[in-house]
C-alpha cells in the first residue's frame, strides 16, 4: 500500500470510528445484563432450540417476567441491531480498504480488484441475515414456537459468515504478504494475524465453536487491522 493521499487517510479515519463505536455500543451498553461481559457468538451457533433458549434466557434475558408478562430481550435485539447497522459495515469497509489497498494498482488487474473484495461483503451479507433470523427466533422463543429448524437456519448463516471472513482474511494475508518489500517487518506480522485468524476462522465454523472464534477476533483480526492501521496513517511510503 502506497502513501495515503489526505482523502484515503480520512476515509480510513472514518471506518476506524464506525468500528470503534460499534463495539463501545455492543460492550458498553448493549451487552448481557449480568456481571460479566458475554459473547452473542454461543447463541448464533446454538445447536438446538432448547439450546438457543437456555443461552437467551440465562445470559440475555432482562429480568424474570410476571406471570403472563413478555419477558425483554432489549438489549440483545440492541446488539443485533448495532451489529447490523455499525459492525457489519466497518469490518467490510476496513477489510476491502486493506485488501484491495494492497492490490497491484495496473490497469490489467481491475478486474481482479473488484472480486478480491467478494468474500468480505457476502460475510457481511450472511452476518446481517444471520442478526434477522435470530431477531425472529427470539421472537418464536417469546411466543414459545420456537423450534429446532428455525435455530438451525440461524447456525447455518453464522457458520457462512465466519467461513467467508477466513476466506477474507486469507486474501488480506496474500496481499499483505506480497507487498511486504522494503518494510517487509510489520507486514509479515500482520499477514501473520490474518493468516492464522483465518485458518482458525475455518476450524470455529467448521465446528461450531464460539471459543475458537472469540479468542481469534480478539487475538488475532483485532491486532491484525490495528497494525495496518496505525502503519498506513503513518503515512510510511512503501516500494
Amino acid at each position: 500500500m502506497s502513501e495515503l493521499t489526505p482523502r484515503q487517510r480520512r476515509g480510513l479515519w472514518l471506518r476506524l470510528a464506525l468500528f470503534a463505536a460499534a463495539w463501545l455500543l455492543l460492550f458498553g451498553v448493549m451487552h448481557a445484563p449480568r456481571e460479566r461481559l458475554l459473547s452473542i457468538v454461543p447463541l448464533e451457533l446454538a445447536q438446538s432450540a432448547a439450546a438457543f433458549k437456555e443461552l437467551a434466557v440465562k445470559g440475555w434475558q432482562e429480568d424474570t417476567p410476571a406471570e403472563g408478562g413478555t419477558p425483554s430481550f432489549w438489549r440483545l435485539r440492541g446488539n443485533l441491531f448495532v451489529d447490523s447497522v455499525l459492525l457489519v459495515p466497518a469490518y467490510v469497509a476496513l477489510l476491502l480498504f486493506f485488501t484491495m489497498g494492497f492490490m497491484p494498482v495496473r490497469g490489467e488487474h481491475a478486474i481482479r480488484r473488484q472480486l478480491i473484495g467478494v468474500p468480505a461483503v457476502a460475510a457481511g451479507l450472511f452476518d446481517v441475515a444471520e442478526n434477522g433470523m435470530t431477531g425472529r427466533a427470539l421472537d418464536d422463543l417469546i411466543d414459545l414456537a420456537l423450534v429446532d429448524a428455525t435455530v438451525a437456519d440461524v447456525t447455518l448463516a453464522a457458520r457462512l459468515k465466519w467461513a467467508l471472513l477466513g476466506v477474507a482474511l486469507a486474501l488480506l494475508a496474500w496481499r499483505v504478504f506480497s507487498e511486504r518489500k522494503g518494510d517487509p517487518l510489520w507486514r509479515t506480522v500482520a499477514a501473520a494475524f490474518s493468516a492464522v485468524a483465518a485458518l482458525a476462522f475455518w476450524v470455529g465454523a467448521a465446528r461450531s465453536a464460539p471459543l475458537v472464534l472469540d479468542i481469534t477476533l480478539a487475538c488475532a483480526v483485532l491486532p491484525a487491522l490495528a497494525l495496518l492501521s496505525w502503519r498506513a496513517l503513518r503515512r510510511v511510503p512503501s516500494s
